[in-house]
């Protein structure tokens, strides 16, 4: 029966547990019988004998199942008290599985891929080259768009409207943190101070950039 996957049956049975019993063979054979039976059909009978079947052999896999979970446990915990605990590995034997994995060969798949190039040694012959490009498709022209012409006047574009991109807004939005705490009667003039300091910093940088891309034309 373990050898079908149905050690929970003999678990549950109230024979003496002894090999080779008469009534250990009369199980076994009407088991062989009905799995043989059921592997032959498929209907809706079949299916669900096959159902329970895999759930005897593999309970701790459909423990959850709604129906039959308690039942399934109870086999689980049974083939567990079974077995008994599981002996923990000696350090003898982790030490071979790590010798043994020491021993396997790190190879690089992409070195691996360039040893099997028939030339890594050795280039091809000029012919043999010229009937290998012979061989290559024709290219094929891909159409990149129109090239931009640099000494076209490109048109300044208004942002203006652009969320996030309004820079007079955004000179008084610094200016406003900037003077909050200052005195009513001067927190105009102080803001417009520092929008017109943020404006004069822009016109600097602008000019200096100017200046240099008249320096890479000339």
């Amino acid at each position: 029966m373990s050898d079908m996957g149905f050690a929970v049956c003999c678990l549950m049975c109230d024979a003496i547990d002894e090999v080779g019993t008469a009534r250990c063979k009369g199980c076994i054979i009407r088991h062989e019988r009905v799995r043989e039976r059921i592997a032959r059909s498929d209907d809706d009978v079949s299916r669900w004998g096959k159902e329970l079947l895999s759930m005897l052999a593999a309970p701790e896999k459909m423990d959850h199942d709604e129906t039959h979970g308690e039942l399934l446990r109870g086999y689980v915990h049974l083939i567990n008290q079974h077995e008994g605990p599981r002996t923990p590995p000696s350090q003898e034997e982790i030490d071979a599985l790590f010798a043994a994995a020491k021993k396997r060969p790190k190879g690089s798949l992409i070195q691996d891929m360039a040893n099997r190039n028939p030339w890594k040694d050795k280039a091809p012959s000029a012919r043999f080259a010229r009937a290998l490009s012979d061989d290559l498709p024709l290219g094929v022209d891909v159409h990149a768009g129109k090239r931009t012409v640099p000494s076209k006047v490109i048109d300044e574009v208004d942002r203006s409207d652009r969320v996030g991109e309004d820079i007079t807004l955004t000179d008084r939005v610094s200016a406003n943190a900037a003077v909050q705490n200052v005195p009513d009667d001067i927190r105009d003039l102080l803001a417009d101070a520092h929008v017109a300091e943020r404006k004069a910093k822009r016109e600097k940088i602008k000019d200096a950039i100017e200046g240099v891309d008249d320096l890479l034309e000339d």
